[in-house]
C-alpha cells in the first residue's frame, strides 16, 4: 500500500499525524478517550471500528437539525453569541491569510524556476567571454545562492506556515459545527418546554424528555466552554510560533540576498 506513494507525500502525512496525535495527547478530555488508547495500542483496528448510525437515523438527525434551525433560538446566551461572532470573524481572516500565503508560495515557485534556468545560462556565458568572464561567474554564483535561499524560504512557508493556517481553518469549521449542535440542543429543549406547558395530559413523559435535554444542554455548554479556552490558548501559541518563525526566515532570506 505504502509503495504507491512517493516519499514526500508519506513524510507530509507522517508529520501531520504526529502533530494531530500531539494535539490529542494535550487535550484534557480527548487524551483519556478509549478510542485514542485503541488507536495507539491495537495491533489491528478492524474489530474496533465504530458502527455509524443507519441511513434513517442520520436522516432523522438532519430533519431535526433543519427544523431547529428554522424555528430558531429564543435567546442564545451572550457568551455563546460572542463565541459565534469570534469564530466567524477568525474564520474569514485566517482564510484570507491562507489565500495570500498560497499565492506567495506559487509566485516563489515560479521565481525559483526562473532562477534555476538563469544560473546555468550565466555560467555558460562566462565560459565564452574573456573580459566579462569573472563578472558573469559572479552573477551566476549570486543567482545560484538566490535560488538556494528562495527554495529554503519556500519550503519553510509550505512546511511551517501553510499547515498551521490550514489546521486552524479546519478548527474554525469544526467549532462552527459544534456551536450549531449546541444551538440545536437548546432549540429542542425550548420546544419541549413549550410542549410541556401546553400538553397537560403528557406532563410526566414530556418532563422526562425536558430534563434529559436540560442535562444535554448543560453538558454541551460546559464542554464548549472548556474547549473554547483550550482552543484559544493553543491557537494563539501555534499561530504566533508559525508567524514569528516565518518572519525570522524572511529576514534571514533578504539579508542573504
Amino acid at each position: 500500500m505504502v509503495e504507491r506513494f512517493n516519499e514526500d507525500f508519506i513524510e507530509t502525512r507522517r508529520k501531520a499525524l504526529h502533530r494531530f496525535l500531539n494535539k490529542i495527547s494535550e487535550h484534557p478530555i480527548l487524551s483519556f478517550s478509549q478510542h485514542f488508547n485503541v488507536f495507539l495500542t491495537a495491533q489491528e483496528l478492524t474489530s474496533h471500528k465504530k458502527q455509524g448510525p443507519g441511513f434513517l437515523s442520520r436522516m432523522g438527525e438532519t430533519v431535526r437539525s433543519v427544523a431547529n434551525s428554522v424555528r430558531g433560538l429564543k435567546s442564545r446566551p451572550e457568551e455563546f453569541t460572542f463565541m459565534q461572532e469570534y469564530v466567524e470573524d477568525f474564520s474569514s481572516k485566517i482564510c484570507s491569510v491562507d489565500k495570500v500565503t498560497q499565492r506567495i508560495i506559487k509566485e516563489q515557485r515560479e521565481y525559483l524556476d526562473e532562477l534555476k534556468q538563469y544560473g546555468p545560462v550565466y555560467a555558460q556565458w562566462a565560459g565564452s567571454e574573456k573580459d566579462l568572464g569573472e563578472p558573469l561567474k559572479a552573477v551566476a554564483g549570486c543567482v545560484e545562492r538566490c535560488s538556494k535561499e528562495t527554495e529554503e524560504n519556500n519550503q519553510h512557508l509550505s512546511e511551517v506556515l501553510a499547515p498551521a493556517l490550514h489546521e486552524y481553518i479546519l478548527c474554525a469549521e469544526t467549532l462552527k459545527t459544534v456551536m450549531r449542535r449546541r444551538d440545536n440542543v437548546q432549540a429542542e429543549f425550548e420546544a419541549k418546554n413549550e410542549a410541556l406547558a401546553s400538553r397537560k395530559g403528557e406532563q410526566e413523559e414530556l418532563q422526562e424528555e425536558v430534563d434529559g435535554l436540560s442535562d444535554r444542554m448543560e453538558m454541551a455548554n460546559d464542554a464548549l466552554k472548556g474547549d473554547w479556552s483550550h482552543w484559544k490558548k493553543s491557537m494563539r501559541s501555534d499561530l504566533r510560533s508559525a508567524f514569528i518563525s516565518t518572519a525570522e526566515k524572511n529576514v534571514d532570506y533578504y539579508e542573504k540576498n
